[in-house]
């Protein structure tokens, strides 16, 4: 007996997309014939699949991404005090092997190869080369896991800014970041500053904050009045692209930070930093009563009771509500535009408040592309709810 696997997914393919296998038997012919894949994550079964030849090509041809995506998980993991490097995990992706036999003649044979996979937690954008090489979410290996534009990125001297970087799967990388200051006019002012190493794993998650930086340095290298930052990180073999920080001021209003999963499977932080409001929606039930009731007091109907509190004729006994925001950024370009479709579609979304995050979901379901040319300046309003409600006293 003989299987052959012929093919497999693409290297770091995506949970939330197929993973087709085909693999051949030499027994094909053999009655009742079937391919047999087990499924192990972690080392444990957690299926096993058996399957009749494809009656066109006679391989066996297994999906097993339905079986995978359950395995996807949260892996955002800021650290309680600002620093640059917050986290670092390989839960960004999920490892799994595949037992592949054969059953016939009332008999099956498991194992007969044994291969191990990797898929990782992001999603295809609509328009890509699914022939590139490297594939598509390998070339992003050593770079930042966004599509915001890093040229133009804004934040405030205490906001926290996160973003995701992607290394290497499986293995440790040393990451080494290099801080270079600008003037106002794109000019560079002074050297750029790189100091120390941080071990990572496949996903890292960085503060590059000015609060974030200036902890990994252990001195106040970005100041109040700095004008831009740009930082980026070595992994002992090349650069990756700089990410570009301006630094701004919140004038009138108190900005709200949304952190979230972005496409790529990184976590993003946008600020909202114009005139953001709360509401509440409201939802009650309540029973009818008779407001007429016997008073002992009185030794009478009356409709009121011995504190002179009006008898209620409906009574309200639960009352849920939901704390709602409406949100608006500051004036944004196409590109950071197009980036927030992914906060509008993320399924993790924290809203940030007292050093706390506190899952929100997005209720604004609707996002439309901008154009310069036609549509000038533009931001973004976004309606978030407050994931967990809330119940008045029940009665």
């Amino acid at each position: 007996m003989a299987i052959t696997v012929n093919s497999i997914p693409e290297q770091y393919a995506s949970l939330h997309d197929d993973l087709w296998f085909v693999a051949t038997s030499t027994n094909v012919a053999s009655t009742n014939f079937k391919f047999v894949f087990d499924i192990y994550v972690d080392a444990v079964l957690i299926a096993r699949i058996k399957q009749f030849p494809d009656v066109t090509s006679n391989k066996g041809i297994f999906n097993a991404g339905n079986i995978m995506r359950n395995y996807a998980q949260s892996y955002f993991i800021p650290n309680a005090f600002q620093n640059l490097f917050s986290g670092s995990n390989d839960n960004i992706y999920k490892e799994y092997t595949i037992k592949y036999g054969e059953e016939y003649g009332g008999v099956t044979y498991t194992n007969l190869v044994t291969q191990t996979y990797v898929a990782f937690n992001f999603y295809y954008p609509d328009f890509y080369n699914p022939a590139q090489s490297p594939t598509y979410y390998k070339s992003y290996i050593n770079k930042w896991l966004t599509n915001r534009d890093l040229s133009n990125v804004e934040c405030a001297f205490t906001d926290k800014l996160h973003i995701g970087y992607m290394n290497a799967s499986g293995v440790t990388t040393n990451l080494s970041p290099s801080l270079q200051l600008y003037n106002e006019n794109g000019s560079t002012s002074g050297s750029a500053l790189t100091t120390g190493t941080d071990p990572q794993n496949t996903f890292s998650l960085l503060d590059i904050s000015p609060s974030g930086i200036n902890d990994w340095y252990g001195s106040n290298v970005i100041t109040s009045s700095t004008y831009a930052y740009g930082i980026k990180l070595y992994n002992g073999t090349a650069f990756g692209p700089e990410a570009k920080v301006k630094l701004v001021c919140n004038f009138n209003y108190t900005p709200v930070a949304l952190h979230f999963l972005n496409q790529l499977g990184g976590y993003d932080t946008m600020h909202f930093r114009l005139v953001n409001k709360e509401s509440r929606n409201t939802e009650s039930k309540q029973y009818e009563g008779n407001k007429w009731r016997y008073n002992s007091t009185a030794v009478a109907m009356r409709s009121y009771d011995d504190y002179l509190r009006i008898n209620p004729g409906a009574t309200k006994y639960v009352v849920e509500h939901s704390t709602l925001y409406k949100l608006r950024s500051n004036y944004l370009n196409v590109t950071d535009y197009n980036w927030l479709a992914e906060l509008i579609q993320s399924p993790e979304v924290y809203f940030e408040q007292g050093g706390y995050y506190y899952p929100v979901v997005t209720m604004t379901s609707n996002w439309e592309e901008k154009k310069r040319i036609a549509d000038k300046m533009f931001n973004l309003e976004l309606d978030v709810q407050i994931a967990n409600k809330k119940y008045s006293q029940f009665r």
